[in-house]
């Protein structure tokens, strides 16, 4: 009995890690334009280091909060104004500084002392809080810009590489097969199931490596599952990536 409490820790390492690499993937995407990745990688490495430090003390985890990190990152980023109708705001530059972070953390540790304030405000207004943090931050994922197209005309589709590049069909046919995915996760997470979920989320690595390139082609997984917002195609010798544009029918 002495190594049964490995499977649950190994369960909850899986889910700390993915939280945590899934958020560095959304917070540190290229067109964001970061520039301290050394300090970036120190705060994973403290985070790292006092998980190891709490959990000899009983004391809860540190991870990622996906959507309050990606709100704090959304309100750091300096946006361009659009210069002409339907142009898109590109990002200048992202405040990097720690300066936000520390006050977040003392506030915290001051929220102890205020707790006879903090009880009257209704349960409400902080769900709707969260809410408005969750919703904000879907904005620029392309999932949700790509379900948000199952309800727009083909006619109205922005100029993305997964519109123009790919036939509408098969966008469709790999956004529906993303929902389906992220409905088996919440399906498993709101069961008695869910100390399964990191399994299962393992198991989409399989999907994404060996079944869904059986489906689409490179061309394809590379507009629709890019890390980057700006796909470049690099032109091998001997094919004509005009031939791989989709034609107006």
């Amino acid at each position: 009995m002495m190594f049964a409490s490995v499977v649950p820790a190994l369960l909850v390492f899986i889910l700390i890690f993915l939280e945590t690499q899934i958020t560095t993937l959304i917070v540190s995407k290229p067109e964001r334009k970061l520039v301290k990745g050394s300090g970036f990688h120190l705060d994973l490495l403290l985070i790292v280091a006092m998980g190891g430090l709490a959990a000899l003390f009983g004391m809860p985890w540190l991870s990622a909060t996906t959507v309050r990190t990606i709100t704090h990152a959304n309100a750091l980023t300096v946006m361009s104004k659009a210069s002409s109708p339907g142009e898109k705001s590109q990002i200048l530059e992202v405040k990097e500084q720690r300066i936000s972070s520390l006050l977040v953390a003392v506030l915290i540790g001051v929220s102890i002392l205020m707790e006879p304030i903090l009880k009257y405000i209704p349960l409400a207004v902080l769900f709707g809080i969260f809410l408005y943090m969750g919703v904000t931050s879907l904005f620029g994922i392309q999932l949700f810009d790509r379900i948000l197209l199952l309800l727009m005309p083909p006619k109205y589709h922005p100029d993305e590489p997964y519109v123009t590049r790919v036939k509408t069909w098969r966008m469709h046919l790999f956004t529906f097969t993303q929902i389906i995915v992220l409905v088996l996760l919440w399906v498993v997470k709101s069961t008695p199931a869910s100390l399964a979920l990191p399994f299962v989320l393992i198991l989409t690595v399989p999907l994404r490596r060996f079944l869904l390139p059986k489906i689409f082609r490179d061309i394809e997984l590379k507009c629709l599952d890019a890390d980057d917002a700006v796909v470049t195609f690099e032109e091998q010798e001997g094919t004509d990536v005009y031939n791989e544009v989709q034609m107006p029918s």
